[in-house]
């Protein structure tokens, strides 16, 4: 049976789907991280143990695989306090990948992590200045980060360029 609908019943049906088929600035909230920013959490052979004691004793490149893992839930449960704990510490030890995926959680709000545009936009600045990040990440971390800043207001922007000033420099840990 054919039913003909009226012109403003098939333009609202035209809009609904229009407005369910386009996704959000912010649709990625519940979506996992950027595929491309996860990280082999760490060596097969290695185990999470060893992985953990490098971590303790300071190794920024374990500190982050480490973060990975706990947000990932992979080799370790789940666990999104842990994983931006650790994460935070590879940060400040200069690690640019950490940076990286610190900045894409905080513009994502991934697995409960606030969003936030002045961490996004502080952790993108830092991996976009990391001189050990791959190119491909830099180049994510810039759209970041200008994605951030049209967000911001100018006082924000200059307290946290003045705080990325002040952040250790990129670190050379064994990318």
């Amino acid at each position: 049976m054919l039913r003909i609908i009226s012109r403003p019943a098939a333009s609202l049906a035209v809009v609904c789907l229009f407005f369910l088929a386009t996704p959000s600035a912010r649709a990625e909230t519940t979506a996992s991280p950027d595929p491309d920013a996860v990280v082999q959490d760490f060596a097969a052979p290695e185990t999470f143990d060893a992985v953990l004691a490098k971590a303790q004793a300071g190794d920024a490149k374990a500190q982050c695989a480490l973060g990975v893992a706990y947000i990932n839930g992979t080799r370790a449960p789940q666990n999104f306090g842990q994983g931006l704990h650790w994460l935070h510490r590879s940060s400040e030890a200069g690690y640019g990948y950490a940076r990286y995926v610190l900045a894409d959680l905080y513009s994502r709000g991934y697995g409960g992590v606030p969003v936030s545009d002045a961490q996004a936009y502080y952790f993108a600045s830092l991996a976009a200045a990391s001189s050990s990040l791959p190119e491909k990440f830099r180049e994510k971390a810039v759209k970041l980060r200008n994605a951030s800043a049209r967000r911001l207001s100018p006082a924000e922007l200059t307290g946290l360029q003045a705080k990325a000033a002040l952040a250790p420099l990129d670190a050379a840990a064994g990318n």
